[in-house]
C-alpha cells in the first residue's frame, strides 16, 4: 500500500502535515443544539431529530467528486444558479437568541451575489442571510434593532473547498472561514420572527442563487466558537484528489 504513495505525499508527512482525502474526511454531527443538518448525501434530508427535509425546486444533481465522510461514501448537492432547496417556512429553525449557520462551499461563480442558506426576503423581513458579495463571505442578521453584518475580511477564490460560518450570540456578528474568525461587527437585539421560507442556495424571492457544490449544511442554536466550528474541518476531499496535484493541496491541513 505504502509503495503507491507519491513521494510528494510522504514528504508532506515527514513535516507532520494532515492530508485528507478519499477515505478520510468528515461528517457532522447532530447534537443538542443542532436545529437542522443536511449531509446532501444523495439526498435532502434533515439528520436532526427535527426532520426539516428539504425541497429541490430545480435541477436534482450531485458533486462527481464523490466525497467519503467518516469512511461511508457521500456526495455534495450541485447548484448550477437556477436549483435551491427548500425548507419552508420553518419557525424552529430561528432561535431569537443565538445562531450559528455554516456550510462546507464550493463556488464556482464568485461574481455578484450567491447565497449559501437564508432566511431573508431582504432587509428587515428574514431573520439570517449568509453569502458572499463576490469573493467576499458575509454574515446578515435582522433583530428588533434593525439590520447588522459582519463581513470577512478573506476573500475566497473559485474551484475551491472552505467552511464558511456565521454566527450571532446576542451582541456580536461573526463569520469564520476554516474555523477562523475573518470579521466581527458588535450587534444586539433578538432575531425576528418572520413569514420567509428557509433556503439553501437562494433566499425567499429565489434571487442570487449558488453557483458551484455545498454540502453538510448546518444550523444550530447557539453561537458556536472557534474550538467548536474546527472539530468538522479535517475535510470535505476529492475521491480522486490523489490523482490531481493541484486539488490534493488544497486537501492539505495544518494541525
Amino acid at each position: 500500500m505504502f509503495r503507491c504513495i507519491p513521494v510528494f505525499v510522504l514528504f508532506l508527512l515527514v513535516l507532520g502535515v494532515s492530508l485528507s482525502y478519499g477515505a478520510g474526511g468528515f461528517e457532522y454531527i447532530s447534537d443538542a443544539n443542532t436545529l437542522g443538518l443536511w449531509h446532501m448525501n444523495n439526498d435532502v434530508v434533515d439528520s436532526s431529530p427535527n426532520k426539516f427535509d428539504g425541497a429541490v425546486e430545480g435541477k436534482t444533481a450531485w458533486g462527481e467528486e464523490g466525497w467519503k465522510k467518516g469512511g461511508t461514501p457521500g456526495k455534495s448537492f450541485s447548484f448550477d444558479g437556477s436549483t435551491v432547496i427548500n425548507m419552508g417556512n420553518q419557525k424552529k429553525l430561528i432561535t431569537p437568541d443565538a445562531i450559528t449557520v455554516e456550510a462546507w462551499v464550493y463556488p464556482t461563480d464568485l461574481n455578484g451575489w450567491h447565497l449559501i442558506c437564508c432566511n431573508w426576503g431582504g432587509a428587515d423581513v428574514g431573520a439570517f442571510h449568509l453569502g458572499c458579495e463576490g469573493t467576499i463571505p458575509k454574515f446578515h442578521i435582522t433583530t428588533d434593532k434593525g439590520t447588522g453584518f459582519a463581513a470577512s475580511a478573506d476573500a475566497l477564490k473559485v474551484e475551491q473547498w472552505y467552511h464558511i460560518a456565521g454566527t450571532f450570540d446576542g451582541n456580536t456578528i461573526q463569520i469564520y472561514v476554516d474555523g477562523k474568525i475573518t470579521g466581527e461587527t458588535k450587534f444586539s437585539g433578538k432575531l425576528i420572527d418572520n413569514k420567509m421560507d428557509v433556503i439553501i442556495g437562494s433566499k425567499h424571492s429565489r434571487e442570487y442563487k449558488w453557483i458551484g457544490f455545498l454540502d453538510e449544511v448546518k444550523i444550530s442554536n447557539i453561537a458556536k466558537t472557534a474550538d467548536k466550528l474546527s472539530a468538522n474541518l479535517n475535510g470535505p476531499a476529492s475521491v480522486s484528489s490523489i490523482q490531481s496535484l493541484t486539488t490534493t493541496w488544497g486537501s492539505v491541513k495544518d494541525k
